[in-house]
């Protein structure tokens, strides 16, 4: 494992996409400020310097690209099992890539795929909010951090030391083999939820179902149970 920390770059994810090939894997690359940090979607991810862990992960090994539809998840359980470890509670996974405190986001993921002939490398993006404050106005849902929930400075050098030891484990625990579901459908956010997703073309009210043992969501909609894979689920408000 290595790690490259840079106090401002315009994004962690971009970096490795254009460094990867003279990269290890496993290689992490942090930075204090990203100016154009990346959200799912092409939302942009904003945080103040300094106050938070926002870094990206390299994937470069075949065994584990190839569990790409598993990953957001799966990276995501892992950082809510770091946050376990020093006191936070209600923690649960919205699919497919958000760590959230009760209704409140805390994490987000963003995977990116770097392939030319086949799939080269994979780039986790991961932004975790520790000790913000100050969150952005007009948000539909005020995020929260960790800050907030324990209502004390969570030290980040440590903090990320748990979450990158705790990422390879998961990484580690794919290369040989290993399945997590049973760990991580016990964190379904949004199971039992009814909420927006995109069927085609339009915009369906669905209810959900679960995380299923694929990592796809599972939804009922009009009777029929249909498998979400890469569709942008809201809350249903």
């Amino acid at each position: 494992m290595k790690e490259l920390f840079f106090d401002t770059i315009d994004s962690t994810n971009t970096y490795l996409k254009a460094h990867y090939e003279q990269l290890e894997d496993q290689t992490f690359v942090r930075a204090d400020l990203q100016t154009a940090g990346k959200g799912r979607s092409g939302r942009k991810w904003t945080a103040s310097k300094g106050k938070n862990l926002t870094f990206s992960l390299l994937i470069k090994d075949e065994k584990v690209m190839e569990k790409f539809a598993s990953l957001s998840v799966l990276s995501a359980y892992s950082v809510l099992e770091s946050m376990k470890k020093i006191g936070l509670k209600d923690l649960s996974i919205k699919w497919p890539n958000d760590v959230y405190v009760k209704d409140a986001k805390i994490c987000g993921i963003l995977l990116e795929a770097v392939s030319k002939a086949k799939m080269e490398a994979l780039i986790i993006g991961i932004g975790i909010n520790v000790n913000e404050e100050d969150f952005a106005t007009g948000l539909l849902h005020e995020p929260t951090s960790m800050k907030k929930q324990l209502h004390e400075d969570v030290d980040i050098g440590s903090f990320k030391d748990v979450v990158y030891d705790k990422l390879i484990q998961t990484v580690e625990k794919l290369k040989s083999g290993c399945d997590l579901y049973e760990e991580v459908k016990a964190y379904d956010y949004l199971k039992g939820k009814e909420v927006y997703c995109r069927i085609g073309d339009e915009k369906k009210k669905v209810k959900v179902l679960g995380i299923g043992e694929d990592y796809s969501l599972k939804v009922l909609w009009q009777g029929k149970e249909l498998s979400l894979f890469s569709d942008e689920v809201t809350f249903h408000l």
